[in-house]
């Protein structure tokens, strides 16, 4: 498993946020190993941030085959356009990447 987490831009929108996530998708299915990911929004920024302007705090979990194929996509996602635009809308010294192996789980992922 693979976390990224990063603070917006002052001014984006999380609707912008969201969007510019799904239209990267479509690059990730197509990187070997890929299984899937999710997209979260700290709760403190989520009930502040409107009313106090502190950007949002975000965290992104990417599920992979092995650790391996965790660190070869990024040289694969690197090149494209949905990557780029989303690093458009972060923070640039707000991104933390970490790689973590599995170590138990509740039950087995089941994809349809």
């Amino acid at each position: 498993m693979e976390t990224v987490s990063w603070t917006a831009k002052a001014g984006v929108e999380r609707t912008e946020m969201v969007n510019a996530v799904e239209r990267m998708v479509s690059d990730l299915e197509k990187v070997p190993g890929f299984r899937y990911q999710s997209l979260s929004l700290k709760e403190s920024t989520a009930k502040n941030s409107d009313e106090s302007g502190t950007p949002d705090q975000w965290l992104q979990l990417y599920y992979w085959d092995s650790v391996e194929t965790a660190h070869n996509s990024n040289a694969l996602m690197a090149p494209t356009a949905s990557l780029s635009h989303l690093i458009s809308l972060i923070e640039p010294n707000t991104i933390a990447i970490d790689v973590f192996i599995p170590q138990q789980q509740s039950s087995q992922l089941t994809l349809s």
